[in-house]
């Protein structure tokens, strides 16, 4: 596969990072994660591209960082890898890596600020049976506790903030399960391990989703999400605080990402929870992995991609 360095496209193997660098020896680097879809009509789009950007120029601030590029040359590094991998014609899940490959002379009292950091966009093809049905997780709560804003800017995605994420997946790994849901240190649900939460009540025909000031990434399929479903009208959709009664409590509980989209809890502690194609979140998924993602009813979501820049030259 090719991968986009800083402007130009190089072989993956390639792009290479020193042990004892910025980014790897501190763990301070930033991503975002998206994908494009063939639209008919309009040609390659990606889907909320303005959203992921913003929140990764969001995310590099909280170091005093800038992006060194702006939001036409990340849209034009996007066109560039899909047709340097030939895939204007497939689904794709792009990666974007903002990373200091500056090696550190001693001392890790960094300035980033003073620092120009690397971008660089990966791509993986998304074979067409990743769209059928909704996957089923066996989850439990972990003991770990969800960072705390305090101490770590919970909606910065930064890698250093998934080191948390990691520790309660290899707990549910090492017991049997697939995922975890995190608890803050006021004992309210938060997150899943890389995926935001969503509780579905059908006595109240409610769905809530924790706020974002609970210690949650912004998703921005949480967010799309919350928009499809207030759209729908059948539901009363709220962000709330959560307890982990109301899960054990919930008709149905799913989790959204860009990476996988919507994925149903069937189990949670051991304890059954409704899943299969008449969920809620399966519906919520076949929407969402319709291809084009209903894009006559929001064209806003799609930024179509430019003429590359090898074809400008």
């Amino acid at each position: 596969m090719d991968a986009w360095l800083d402007g130009g496209i190089v072989a993956e193997e390639t792009v290479s990072l020193h042990v004892n660098s910025v980014s790897s020896a501190l763990g301070t680097a930033f991503f975002e994660a998206m994908r494009c879809y063939p639209v008919p009509g309009r040609g390659t789009a990606v889907f909320r591209f303005n959203a992921h950007f913003r929140r990764l120029a969001r995310s590099l601030s909280v170091v005093g960082a800038k992006l060194p590029l702006t939001a036409g040359d990340l849209l034009t590094a996007v066109a560039d890898i899909v047709r340097a991998n030939s895939a204007e014609d497939d689904t794709c899940y792009l990666k974007v890596m903002v990373y200091w490959d500056a090696v550190l002379a001693g001392s890790s009292l960094v300035d980033l600020g003073a620092l120009t950091p690397r971008v660089a966009v990966f791509l993986r093809r998304t074979p067409p049976s990743f769209f059928d049905g909704c996957p089923r997780l066996r989850c439990r709560i972990t003991s770990w506790r969800r960072i705390d804003d305090s101490s770590m800017p919970t909606q910065a995605k930064a890698t250093a903030n998934y080191y948390n994420a990691r520790l309660g997946l290899t707990e549910a790994l090492s017991t049997g399960y697939d995922n975890v849901i995190f608890l803050n240190g006021k004992g309210e649900v938060t997150e899943a391990a890389e995926a935001n939460v969503f509780v579905v009540d059908r006595r109240t025909m409610s769905v809530v989703t924790p706020p974002l000031d609970s210690g949650v990434l912004p998703g921005v399929t949480r967010d799309s999400v919350l928009e499809l479903l207030r759209d729908d009208g059948r539901f009363r959709v709220a962000e709330g605080r959560l307890l982990p009664m109301d899960l054990y409590a919930a008709d149905e509980v799913f989790l959204t990402n860009t990476a996988h989209l919507v994925r149903q809890v069937g189990e949670l502690d051991g304890r059954p929870l409704a899943a299969g194609p008449n969920t809620l979140a399966a519906s919520l998924k076949r929407e969402i992995a319709s291809g084009s993602l209903s894009t006559d009813r929001r064209p806003e979501w799609f930024t179509t991609l430019p003429v590359s820049s090898t074809e400008d030259a």
